[in-house]
């Protein structure tokens, strides 16, 4: 006779990582050559893919030209859950904090660095043009380093540069530590990453059990893995086995 055993977040473990439960059972029990098997598991699909602690992956930076030298822009990543647009959106926001960024006769605000997803080659996309010489049709920023106040635009036209110095955030676009162009240019560039992005570093969830002492696996106590059932962020998944995978105890 099989007996259900339910496990909700009445029984989770207040450890900080938001990934340990404790049964407490109403009565004594014994487990002898008993089998244990998971009907199923239902969460929310909200595993981050940017954690400062955990992964410190959350930081990089961007080099615009100015008519000095270049100016270094340092990025940080809320930890959560980032599409490449909303690093992007991040992107632009630094931009916009440095003025470093023009407006067009459309007041649209123009930026000569952007990152996007390329889904055909399934890469995050990297695209730099020339930031212009002159002012010209533009209108400057009201602050920061493109306004009139600031440092100004570069004397010979150049295009930013994307800045990998953080090999844990370049796993997350695919892009190996450097700097993308490699060497100062004036030409307009596109690029696409040179290792498979992992978007997310959690792949699959292992669920182990105190119960389980299994000699084919480490950790022998591992009751099953599954993954995030093909949800997207903030939906629910609902993991439920054809069969019971049942492990000895």
């Amino acid at each position: 006779m099989s007996s259900i055993v339910s496990i909700s977040s009445k029984d989770l473990v207040p450890n900080g990582f938001n990934n340990q439960y404790k049964y407490s059972f109403p009565a004594s029990a014994t487990f002898k050559d008993v089998e244990v098997a998971v009907q199923s598991i239902s969460m929310y699909n909200s595993q981050f893919n940017i954690d400062s602690v955990a992964y410190g992956n959350n930081t990089f930076k961007q080099e615009i030209p100015t008519s000095a030298t270049v100016n270094v822009i340092s990025i940080t990543l809320k930890d959560g859950i980032n599409s490449y647009t909303d690093i992007n959106r991040m992107i632009q926001t630094a931009l916009i904090n440095a003025g470093a960024y023009l407006i067009d006769s459309a007041g649209n605000n123009v930026f000569f660095i952007q990152l996007i997803e390329n889904a055909t080659y399934y890469a995050a996309q990297v695209d730099v043009n020339p930031t212009p010489t002159s002012i010209g049709s533009y209108t400057a920023p009201p602050s920061g380093v493109y306004s009139s106040g600031g440092s100004g635009l570069p004397t010979t036209a150049r295009v930013p540069r994307l800045i990998i110095d953080n090999s844990m955030f370049g796993e997350v676009i695919g892009y190996s530590s450097g700097q993308y162009p490699s060497s100062s240019s004036a030409v307009a560039a596109s690029f696409l990453r040179d290792l498979s992005p992992q978007v997310n570093p959690v792949s699959a969830y292992v669920v182990r059990c105190s119960l389980i002492n299994n000699s084919f696996t480490a950790p022998p106590d591992i009751l099953t893995v599954f993954n995030s059932q093909g949800t997207e962020a903030g939906q629910l998944i609902a993991y439920q086995p054809n069969d019971f995978h049942k492990q000895q105890t």
